[in-house]
Formats: structure tokens, C-alpha cells, sequence
């Protein structure tokens, strides 16, 4: 996919659209699931989505082949979620049980619990219990969310990370592991 996402970039470089359309066929969902993560909107994830696609045509020319073209992609999509949270001067603090699961958009985190029904005040603890969790993702600070996002929630490697962040591995290492022990002393609060 690399070669495929490299080609298509140079295509957009030449000035031939056909590259951009063949990058969003193939990363339009899981770019707008990373962003959806960020701002748990779906019209402001589908806006910026389409803004990161747009960088990603704009600044085509200064694209350096040092990461993958999908690494440089989302790391626009993290600087513009960024920029937008620090923008709305505060966190999204709504989460849905909708939302799909890393890799497969018809599968809602919902789909997850068993079929039994669980006894009405187990359901209201553990409705309460995410809701704590999803309000303590969301106020981590930018730097450890998105590590946490990226790697944990949406699967993908701490390498490929540590290029979007401009780091070593060690360094996404050390940031899940902070937004992890966040998360725990938020959640036990």
C-alpha cells in the first residue's frame, strides 16, 4: 500500500487530481474514525477529515518521502484535531456505544456486550463507569491522547506513531503509559 499511496501522491504533485481520490478511497474511514476519536462529533470529524485531505493535496509538493504517505496524513489530521479542540476551548464530553470498533465500521463498541441483559443497576454502573472513562480520555492533554488514540484505540503500531509525533518509541511508550495511569486516577475518583 505504501508504493500505491506513494504513486498517488506524486500523482496529486503533477497536478492530477486522480492521486487525491485514490488516497481517499483508500483512508477515508480510518482517517475519519481517528478524527471521530479526537471530537466525537461526526459532522466536525467528516469536516475535518475532509480539510486533512485537502492539506494533504495543498502541500503535496513539500511531501518528503522519510515517512509513509499515511503517516504524513495523519499526522495533518492530529494537527488539525488539535488546533480545533484548542479552538472550542474544551473537550468534547460525549461518547456513543455507536462508535465503531478499530478496523470494522459495522461492529458498535455496543456489539461488544453480551446478549443478556444485565440487572438494571449493573447496566446504570457500567453506563456511568464509560462515562467517566470517555470524559478522562477526553481531558487528557493532546500530547498523550494522541498516542492513546492512535495506538490503542485505532490499533496501529507505536512506530508508525512515534513518526506522527516526531519521536522515538520510547516516547509513545512513556505517553500511553502516562495517559493509562491518568485514566486510572480519574476513573477511581
Amino acid at each position: 500500500m505504501d508504493d500505491l499511496d506513494l504513486q498517488a501522491l506524486q500523482l496529486i504533485q503533477s497536478g492530477d487530481e486522480q492521486g487525491l481520490v485514490d488516497l481517499m478511497e483508500r483512508h477515508r474511514k480510518t482517517l475519519f474514525r481517528f478524527v471521530y476519536r479526537f471530537v466525537y462529533n461526526e459532522a466536525d470529524a467528516a469536516e475535518l477529515t475532509e480539510a486533512a485531505f485537502l492539506k494533504v493535496y495543498q502541500n503535496a509538493s513539500r511531501f518528503r518521502p522519510r515517512a509513509k504517505v499515511r503517516t504524513w496524513m495523519f499526522t495533518i489530521a492530529g494537527n488539525l484535531c488539535r488546533d480545533f479542540l484548542r479552538k472550542q476551548h474544551k473537550l468534547q464530553d460525549h461518547f456513543s456505544l455507536q462508535t465503531s470498533v478499530k478496523g470494522e465500521p459495522w461492529l458498535s463498541m455496543q456489539d461488544q456486550f453480551p446478549g443478556n441483559e444485565p440487572a438494571p443497576d449493573a447496566n446504570a454502573d457500567s453506563k456511568e463507569n464509560l462515562q467517566r472513562i470517555e470524559t478522562a480520555i477526553d481531558q487528557l492533554p493532546h500530547k498523550l491522547k494522541l498516542p492513546l488514540v492512535y495506538c490503542i484505540l485505532e490499533g496501529h503500531s507505536y512506530d508508525e506513531c512515534a513518526e506522527i509525533i516526531r519521536a522515538n518509541r520510547k516516547t509513545v511508550e512513556t505517553r500511553i503509559y502516562r495517559a493509562r495511569k491518568l485514566l486510572q486516577q480519574s476513573v477511581q475518583r
